[in-house]
């Protein structure tokens, strides 16, 4: 039998017996908040909750998880509106911080960076406390993040609450006065003899229905004989008890309550009367429920998080241990689907990702689906198959109902929205891999089909694997790269009409020290990803600069001196800050005016159609520098809406280049962009060019300038001004340039 404990401190309220022990509400408090910091989509590492004291107009730390010993001083007692907590019991309003701003009170010395999630806890208006959360600096707010704090601060509200009744309840003075607590008087044959209203309302039954019943007309079934004997002789003996029973409602519904009995003796230590006391849990229990499927369930679809995926997954593979049975394990990710988020709003993406969770459960027998990101979700086969082509056969025909069942359109307030998903597949028992190797094998196949076939499926294999080792290596060595001097530049010559060399475009290599030769459509993708692809760009620019200024001195004002070179950049690049300013600052430092730099832009990043590479766009083109859209009719854009941005160039891909002999499609497609671009008043050059017939179909068309094989592969600085210097010396010896006088014979 547990004995009372009454304190003056809030902090430790008692709030929960369990098997004798005394439970505090620090303690639960503490409990919700590593549940809170368990959560792996929140990356935080440290939190606590204060509870709030009106009349002080302080909060006092109730519970903490990873405070340095510097804050366990400092925050014990917080004044309202003092550092980030103090200013949210000041407000009652959610406050978030990505950084160690002006509005951090306390600091001290050796003080990581860090951001901050600050949740009021309230109940029905009035302040209680508030959490806080230490998370990664740069933390951006995240409106689901949020959602799911005010929840958990609504939980430790109500456990706030339910911990002040709890005390109150054992205050024996209170008893009577107390009618939120359901009270029985009994006599000494525990007949009742009054019930309050909180008896009526909790149980259903009315006073004149149980005056002269005894408690018994309340048992659920849930315990037997020797639960309600050993009840009775703890009563006897000691004169009470204590403890959680099961009891039924009047209309048959189980209900769980803290009940507690007290027996009323004479002097002579006879039983007169009995008084029961006893609070409803449900709301707690219903509460727990809900911190569990907090934990343990997204929010939007209802289906199993990272979490509880990770524990099924586990037990799954644990059982296939002894089987030997394979789990199919799916991991789709919903194509464009953060367009559509930004494009129609929260409220649709929320329904989409409902629509999902529908759609992709109960897709086979006994498969199970969890929700892993934002728009990626896992589905889980068991498959009794162990001959790979088999398993093979079955995850195709799985991930093929997949496709069919998102591809499906679904109607959302009047729209029409069509789904597509790329899958990656991998399987395993386990004997040969855990949980973590699963997924990622999936994630790996995953992302091989989002660069090579998205919307498809793909197979995990082992030269998938190797493909992403590659790729890893890759991402870690390419912030080194110009450090460790690995990157250089060649220059492949672009000709006029007259086969005058007019200048090159400057292609990046990368040579790695393990992997050698490192293709520029492998590389500049991971550049981009690891955010490396600025100080990349800038080294580009001010390597072709001081490249430029080299062949300047060299040639001593004649007349073959080069004057332009065009070079690529991201969209990454246009998108970043300042970056029109260091590009045009690095030109005066070199002695070159804008003009003598052409920035090549892919058609389909011009697409993004971003506002800031629009503005920067024309910042550029104002400061004088060309602005050249690169690989044109790949990315589906029209000329007349590129009328509207600032193009001087259209650079015609290779692809249509490479087909225009063999396809008539093709030619008329080349043709007919030189003409449109000319109308309006944008020059074209055509990339690819390998042989005399394709030179010669472009001649006609009347293309401005050539760039390919034919001409010159990319040349390192010093072959290529040589080749430079070479065709001034043919042209004025023959007059012509080799290339058009293999045409004119």
């Amino acid at each position: 039998m547990a004995t009372k404990k009454t304190t003056n401190n809030p902090t430790d309220i008692v709030d929960w017996i369990d098997g004798g022990s005394e439970v505090s509400l620090t303690t639960i408090l503490l409990g919700i908040l590593e549940t809170i910091l368990e959560l792996p989509w929140l990356d935080t590492h440290a939190g606590g909750v204060f509870l709030a004291d009106a009349e002080s107009g302080h909060l006092s730390l109730a519970a903490q998880r990873g405070f340095s010993p510097q804050l366990l001083t400092s925050c014990a007692r917080v004044p309202y509106g003092h550092c980030l907590c103090g200013r949210v019991a000041q407000s009652e309003e959610m406050l978030h911080v990505c950084c160690v701003d002006e509005r951090h009170d306390i600091r001290y010395s050796g003080m990581p960076e860090h951001g901050h999630y600050v949740v009021p806890i309230k109940s029905q208006e009035q302040l209680l406390g508030v959490i806080v959360l230490y998370v990664k600096h740069g933390h951006t707010f995240d409106g689901h993040e949020a959602e799911v704090l005010e929840n958990f601060a609504n939980l430790m509200a109500l456990q706030i609450h339910t911990a002040q009744f709890r005390q109150d309840k054992r205050l024996a003075d209170l008893i009577l006065a107390n009618s939120a607590h359901s009270l029985i008087i009994t006599n000494h044959d525990k007949q009742i003899q009054w019930v309050n209203h909180a008896f009526e309302k909790v149980t259903g039954y009315s006073r004149e229905e149980v005056i002269g019943k005894t408690p018994a007309i309340l048992r659920s079934g849930r315990h037997g004989g020797d639960f309600y004997r050993a009840m009775w002789r703890d009563i006897e003996e000691h004169g009470l008890w204590e403890g959680e029973i099961w009891n039924r409602r009047k209309n048959g519904e189980i209900y769980p309550e803290w009940l507690n009995i007290v027996a009323l003796k004479d002097r002579y230590g006879r039983i007169l009367r009995y008084a029961a006391m006893f609070i409803d849990l449900t709301p707690v229990k219903r509460a727990e429920e809900k911190a569990h499927r907090l934990a343990y369930y997204d929010t939007v679809t209802g289906l199993p998080n990272a979490v509880l995926l990770h524990e099924r997954l586990q037990a799954l593979l644990e059982d296939s241990r002894q089987t030997g049975a394979n789990l199919l394990l799916f991991t789709l990710d919903l194509d464009h689907f953060k367009e559509i988020n930004a494009s129609l709003g929260r409220r649709v993406g929320d329904a989409i990702l409902r629509e999902v969770a529908r759609r992709i459960t109960g897709l086979e027998k006994e498969t199970f689906a969890a929700r892993m990101g934002a728009d990626e979700f896992v589905i889980v086969c068991p498959c009794e198959e162990n001959d790979v082509q088999k398993l093979s056969t079955r995850a195709g025909a799985v991930a093929s109902r997949l496709h069919q069942r998102l591809e499906e359109f679904h109607e959302f307030e009047g729209q029409e929205l069509s789904l597509r998903g790329t899958i990656g597949v991998a399987w395993g028992n386990g004997r040969d891999m855990d949980c973590e190797t699963l997924l990622r094998c999936s994630t790996i196949a995953l992302n091989h089909c989002k660069r090579h076939s998205r919307g498809g499926y793909q197979v995990h294999t082992a030269e998938i694997e190797q493909q992403a080792e590659y790729r890893h290596s890759l991402d870690a060595a390419i912030g080194k790269a110009i450090e460790r001097d690995e990157l250089s530049l060649v220059y492949q010559p672009q000709v006029d009409r007259n086969g005058k060399v007019l200048g090159a475009e400057v292609l990046l290599r990368w040579q790695h020290a393990e992997h050698g030769n490192v293709p520029p459509d492998v590389f500049i993708a991971i550049a981009e990803e690891r955010g490396a692809i600025i100080e990349i760009g800038q080294w580009v620019l001010e390597n072709t600069l001081r490249q430029m200024n080299e062949w300047r001195q060299a040639c001593q004002g004649e007349p073959h001196c080069l004057q332009r070179l065009a070079i690529n950049v991201s969209p990454h690049q246009l998108v970043s800050e300042n970056t029109v300013q260091r590009f045009t600052e690095a030109c005066e430092r070199y002695g070159f005016e804008p003009e003598a730099i052409e920035l090549e832009v892919t058609e389909t990043g011009l697409m993004q159609n971003s506002s800031q590479i629009i503005d920067h766009l024309h910042d550029f083109a104002e400061r004088g520098f060309k602005i050249a859209i690169d690989d044109f009719g790949t990315g589906y854009s029209s000329l007349s809406r590129l009328r509207h941005f600032p193009v001087a160039i259209l650079k015609i891909d290779r692809s249509f280049v490479m087909n225009m002999a063999r396809d008539a499609s093709d030619a008329a497609l080349v043709k007919s962009i030189i003409g449109m671009a000319h109308t309006l008043g944008f020059q074209t050059i055509a990339e690819g060019v390998e042989d005399a017939e394709q030179f010669a179909m472009l001649m006609d068309y009347g293309c401005d300038i050539f760039q390919g094989y034919f001409f010159s592969r990319p040349l390192s600085a010093e072959d290529f001004l040589a080749y430079v210097v070479a065709t001034v010396e043919q042209s004025s010896q023959s007059g012509l340039p080799p290339q058009l006088a293999a045409i004119d014979a």
